[in-house]
Order: C-alpha cells, then sequence, then structure tokens
C-alpha cells in the first residue's frame, strides 16, 4: 500500500505543477493574431504592434479592447507615435465587459478604468471612460467633463469569458487633451456669442457718420451764389424766406435815371398833341382868312 501511495503523491505533485501551465495557456491570447483574423482592423492592429501596446495586452489576464475599423479611424494614425499611443491607451479597458455584460448597465452610466490611467500622468477623469446603455444602443465615451460621449457600438469581435473581450466601436474615443488638438477647455461655446455682440457696434458707428448733415450745408451754399447772380427771382419760388435779399439791392433801385426813359418815350406823346394843336389852329387861322378874303370880296363887289 505504501508503494502505491508514493507514485499517487507523485501523480499529484505533478499534476499541481502541471495545472498553472495549462491554465495559463488556456488563458493566454494574443491580440496581434486575433485581429490578423479581421482585415478590416489591420490599420488598429498596426497601431497597437508600432506603439508596443500588443504585448502590454498580451500579459494582461483580463481585458477588453475597442478597436475602429480602418474606414473610421481618421486621423488617428497620423498622430505622432506618442500621442497615438496615449490615445490606444484610452480605447483598452482593465476589466472584462462583453455584450451580456454591457446590457446588464441598462439606464445605467458606468466609469472604467483605461491603461492611460496606469502611465500617471492623466488628469481630468482622462484614465477613464464613461459607457452608458440606452434603448438606442450602447455609448463610450471620455470620463472628462464635456468630452463627447457619442463613440457607438458596433458589435463583439471576439471574447472569451473573463479573459479577453474586442469590441468594435463607430470611431475613435476623443480625450481632451491627447493628442495634441484638444484640451479640457470648459469656455468655448459662451465665446462665440460674444464674439458674435461687438459686430453690429462697429456698423452702428459707420452709419451715424454726419455726412448727410453736411450736405444740405453746402446746398446752401450754390443758393447764395444763385442769389447774388441776380437770378433770385429763379430761386424765389422754393425758397419764398429769401425774398428780403433782393429787396436789399438799393443799389438797381437807383435806376429811376434810366426809368425815367419812359418819361422822355412820353414825348412823342406830348408832341403829338402839340401837332394836333397846331394843326387846329391852323385850321382855324386858315378858316379866318378865308372869312376875311370874302369879307374883301364882298366889298369890292359892293363898290
Amino acid at each position: 500500500m505504501a508503494a502505491k501511495t508514493v507514485p499517487q503523491r507523485l501523480s499529484i505533485a505533478a499534476i499541481l505543477l502541471i495545472l498553472p501551465c495549462l491554465l495559463s495557456v488556456a488563458s493566454a491570447f494574443n491580440i496581434t493574431r486575433i485581429l490578423n483574423q479581421h482585415p478590416n482592423y489591420s490599420t488598429f492592429n498596426d497601431l497597437l504592434t508600432r506603439t508596443g501596446l500588443a504585448p502590454e495586452i498580451n500579459r494582461r489576464s483580463t481585458i477588453t479592447v475597442l478597436v475602429v475599423s480602418n474606414d473610421r479611424m481618421g486621423d488617428l494614425q497620423s498622430h505622432p507615435m506618442e500621442a497615438a499611443e496615449n490615445i490606444l491607451r484610452t480605447h483598452i479597458i482593465l476589466d472584462y465587459f462583453d455584450l451580456m455584460k454591457l446590457n446588464r448597465l441598462e439606464g445605467q452610466t458606468a466609469k472604467l478604468t483605461n491603461m492611460y490611467q496606469e502611465t500617471g500622468v492623466a488628469a481630468y477623469d482622462q484614465g477613464f471612460l464613461n459607457v452608458t446603455t440606452r434603448n438606442d444602443g450602447i455609448l463610450f465615451g471620455s470620463a472628462v467633463k464635456r468630452a463627447p460621449h457619442d463613440a457607438r457600438l458596433v458589435g463583439s469581435v471576439l471574447s472569451r469569458p473573463y479573459n479577453i473581450s474586442v469590441l468594435s466601436i463607430s470611431h475613435p474615443i476623443v480625450t481632451p487633451g491627447l493628442g495634441g488638438s484638444f484640451q479640457p477647455v470648459e469656455a468655448p461655446p459662451p465665446r462665440p456669442p460674444k464674439s458674435v455682440a461687438p459686430a453690429p457696434v462697429p456698423s452702428h458707428k459707420k452709419d451715424a457718420v454726419p455726412a448727410p448733415i453736411k450736405a444740405p450745408a453746402e446746398a446752401d451754399a450754390p443758393s447764395d451764389d444763385i442769389d447774388s447772380s441776380g437770378y433770385s427771382p429763379a430761386g424765389s419760388p422754393p425758397e419764398p424766406a429769401d425774398g428780403p435779399e433782393p429787396a436789399d439791392g438799393p443799389e438797381p433801385a437807383d435806376g429811376p435815371e434810366p426809368a425815367d426813359g419812359p418819361e422822355a418815350a412820353d414825348g412823342p406823346e406830348a408832341d403829338a398833341d402839340t401837332q394836333d394843336a397846331s394843326e387846329s389852329s391852323a385850321g382855324k387861322s386858315g378858316v379866318s382868312l378865308g372869312g376875311f378874303f370874302l369879307f374883301l370880296g364882298a366889298l369890292v363887289a359892293a363898290l
């Protein structure tokens, strides 16, 4: 019996030694090989390899990777390598979440820790993601205040319960302060209306230019010229008040001397009267002479 117990103990010990190896092999995974089976994620897979994040993922025993298809990557691959690495870290969740587990969060929002939190430089909740399960879908977004929360879950690429879950999302998650293009600024929304407000102020100043007021003053100058040029009668209808200006002209009123011309013109009328008077007097004298000759004739005849 003792001889039998020794082999049994040895077999049990061997099993105990081999079991961790078997468990490690069973739980081991390779994110690069997983994504190689899905060409639609080749760009994301290539970035994981170039940034050195693939080995870090493979060393984990429990992890969730949010991947983006090639046609939804945008300009992520054009970022500097360090910036691209930090952005990708926010897509790696340090826990296991598959579709079943996410659906249990219906109507709730959960805060998940991502791999960027381990860098020690995360700020403003950059090391966390928010996930919300709603009736119209599941949404991911950065936990930073005012960050977009619109990366929609497309589907599951692979799930090995409690080891690795690879989920596809609609587009890269934007984390303010990472990538060199976004900053955790909270004031941009109110600034645009302030910049629009001063715009009408200069327009009112332009409208308030007193140029049209000066125009009538300049129009008065030609009216004075018209009065001084002797054309005041023509200008008198529109401006009757200007009548006193021609009335001040005593110098033209001195023209009674030439105005005596009409009195001289009356001379012909007087001459005509004198001619009529002379003609009448001549007629009278002719009558008297005729009577005188008749008288003489009568005397001669009487003699």
